[in-house]
């Protein structure tokens, strides 16, 4: 063993500081005045835009440094990928520096990525050249660079552009940036050969390695790709016990080798997919995000080993589909259950309702899905969504809320769209990158169909929103297309971490409806108790022209929301009282038909007794609560 000059905890302390790099990644020092262009993605795209079918997008999730980085997604074509312009800045026939870190996360084990120029010649014609390639593992930051590239004399109209060899992987970019020739300009690095063991990425087998190891065991995996494939020293393609005794006892020298487990033969490594190639096309492009696959790995396990499995699914119409067997919900289970299940061992639950937003569906998560602790969720409300905090809170309090259960199910969003392009994909897949959970996008798969011609809208839809048999049939097949590529070993994942960091924040996460025996000295008023909306607990409904007496009762808590019938016209304002602080919330709302809505009444930073009074601003109007809201 070689001796180190520090001790293992100092180096390790130094590791884990302030500047909360992980091994092996290298610092970025302030922007040198020789850059001729910094892109950081800390505020926005910087001027690239995407090449081909592309889109480009900031994320301030697994980024390579600051806080922001470029996504690059709806890739159809090897060649689409990010372009930027490169301007007066640079001279044809003069050589410069370059540089971008790249990183990929679904896919094969390993992908192509290459930095290109893309000019203009002095005959007019269109012309690419490489400047920079590289071999890049699956999580691994990697970085494109050449210090002495040479523009071609007579270039001009002149587009860097980044895009691999053969897939139409999604990607993230990060610090990219051109300087005069011979810069070396700090990035990622090449790809680093795996030493089994070498936790630490030093070359070294020591101390320091079993340090880190602890650690990524306590925390449930590694957030930096090398260290997780360095730990998993037995290569099972999973970092377990019998990894860290392993390392241990090389240490004592007890072993001088680690031996290798046999990996059992997967057959769904050589699974052949029987569609046409323009369908497996669209199969392919539903997968906007592979996401981290161990739980769905571990709940299709639960079913071929005869264990009971259940399937839960809530969202709006497009899921609720009316309850039928041609449904995506009833297909999708039935597939699950036919493939992978025993017998009678899978089980569904179609929690859809027509009408409704996340925000609604947060609320009635709990009871409508969650008490029965289902292994698999899916979360579609993509087209019943809007822009907004209220919309952005409530869905990815729902993902956490999800996630968070003790049973860890595995949770997957469904992103649909409408005829005319409707969808909040955007809004909704920044939340599936932060907690890298699986999103199938219809929406990518649908509008690449449908520019190529491979679809039209009569294939898909039956009005502008809502899909027909064949249409749901579609996303039942990309929902089967997900499982059989998560089952491949090229895309098995570490144990999934629920990540600290938020996209729009997670106020929202715990709220749910409660039921009425459940809220202090509670008094309808002036309010008639009646039945409620679908799965909802309770109709309490304004007795009109009366005097106005309120709803009046107390809780503990944070909030509170009101879910209530909304309509286009017709309603009236209900007047929210929470601690002597009043809101006012309309039943009139665009885009509804008398369907469940819901809106925040109050909320505080702290959770507290809540005093609540509730009463008509005008009595002559109508006005129907469906529930409660209290976020504990």
């Amino acid at each position: 063993m070689h001796n180190k000059k520090i001790s293992a905890v100092c180096v390790a302390a130094m590791l884990l500081g302030s500047t909360g790099l992980l091994p092996g990644q290298a610092a970025l020092a302030a922007d040198p005045a020789g850059y001729l262009f910094h892109s950081t993605f800390e505020t926005g795209t910087d001027s690239w835009t995407g090449r081909g079918a592309a889109k480009v997008e900031t994320a301030s999730t697994g980024v390579y440094a600051g806080s922001g980085a470029l996504y690059v997604s709806g890739r159809t074509a090897a060649w689409n990928g990010a372009t930027l312009p490169l301007g007066d800045a640079f001279t044809p026939g003069i050589a410069y520096s370059f540089s971008a870190n790249v990183r990929y996360t679904s896919g094969g084990k390993t992908d192509t990525f290459y930095m290109k120029l893309q000019y203009t010649d002095s005959n007019g014609d269109t012309q690419y050249d490489a400047i920079a390639e590289e071999q890049v593992p699956k999580g691994d930051w990697i970085q494109l660079t050449n210090t002495s590239y040479q523009l071609p004399a007579d270039a001009s109209n002149m587009q860097l552009y980044i895009e691999t060899a053969d897939s139409t992987n999604s990607f993230y970019l990060d610090e990219a940036a051109g300087a005069a020739e011979g810069t070396v300009i700090p990035g990622a690095g090449k790809a680093r050969t795996v030493i089994q063991g070498d936790v630490s990425g030093d070359g070294l087998l020591d101390g320091m390695d079993m340090l880190l190891a602890r650690k990524g065991m306590i925390a449930g995996g590694f957030t930096e790709t090398y260290a997780g494939k360095a730990a998993d020293v037995d290569q099972s393609g999973k970092f377990e016990m019998n990894d860290m005794v392993l390392l241990q006892q090389y240490l004592l020298g007890n072993i001088k080798e680690f031996p290798k487990v046999e990996v059992p033969v997967n057959e769904w490594d050589d699974y052949q997919e029987t569609a046409s190639p323009e369908m497996l096309q669209f199969y392919e492009d539903s997968i906007y995000q592979m996401g981290n696959t161990t739980r769905i790995r571990e709940k299709i396990a639960k079913a071929q080993s005869g264990e009971q499995v259940k399937l839960a699914y809530i969202g709006g119409s497009i899921t609720e589909g009316g309850r039928t067997d041609t449904c995506y919900v009833s297909r999708s289970a039935k597939y699950f259950a036919d493939t992978f299940g025993t017998g009678s061992n899978v089980s569904f639950n179609n929690a859809g309702m027509s009408g409704t937003s996340s925000l609604v569906g947060l609320l009635r998560a709990q009871n409508d899905i969650l008490n029965d602790q289902p292994d698999v969720i899916f979360i579609e409300f993509s087209v019943n969504d809007h822009p907004g905090e209220s919309y952005e809170k409530s869905f990815e309090g729902l993902v956490r809320r999800c996630l968070s259960q003790e049973n860890e199910p595995a949770v997957i969003i469904i992103i649909n769209r409408s005829k005319g392009g409707y969808s909040m994909q955007d809004q909704m897949a920044a939340v599936g990158r932060n907690y890298n959970v699986p999103v199938i996008s219809m929406d990518n798969a649908l509008t690449n169909a449908f520019n190529k011609g491979v679809l039209t809208t009569d294939d898909y839809f039956t009005d502008e929103y809502h899909p027909h048999a064949e249409g749901a049939k579609l996303i039942s097949d990309c929902i089967g297309y997900f499982y059989r590529q998560a089952l491949k070993t090229e895309n098995a994942t570490e144990p999934y971490v629920l990540p600290d960091t938020t996209v729009y924040g997670t106020e929202y996460t715990t709220a749910t409806i409660v039921p009425l025996a459940e809220l202090n000295n509670f008094n309808n008023g002036a309010f008639q108790k009646g039945n409620g909306y679908g799965t909802l607990p309770y109709g309490l409904t304004f007795a009109k022209n009366s005097a106005n007496t309120p709803i009046t009762f107390s809780t503990q808590g944070k909030g509170i929301f009101i879910v209530y019938k909304a309509n286009s016209s017709g309603m009236g304002t209900i007047k929210v009282n929470v601690n002597g602080n009043q809101s006012s919330i309309s039943g009139n709302k665009q885009y509804t038909w008398g369907g469940p809505d819901a809106d925040l009444a109050y909320i505080q930073s702290t959770a507290g007794t809540l005093n609540v009074s509730i009463s008509m601003e005008n009595t002559s109007s109508d006005f129907t609560i469906w529930g409660i809201g209290v976020i504990q």
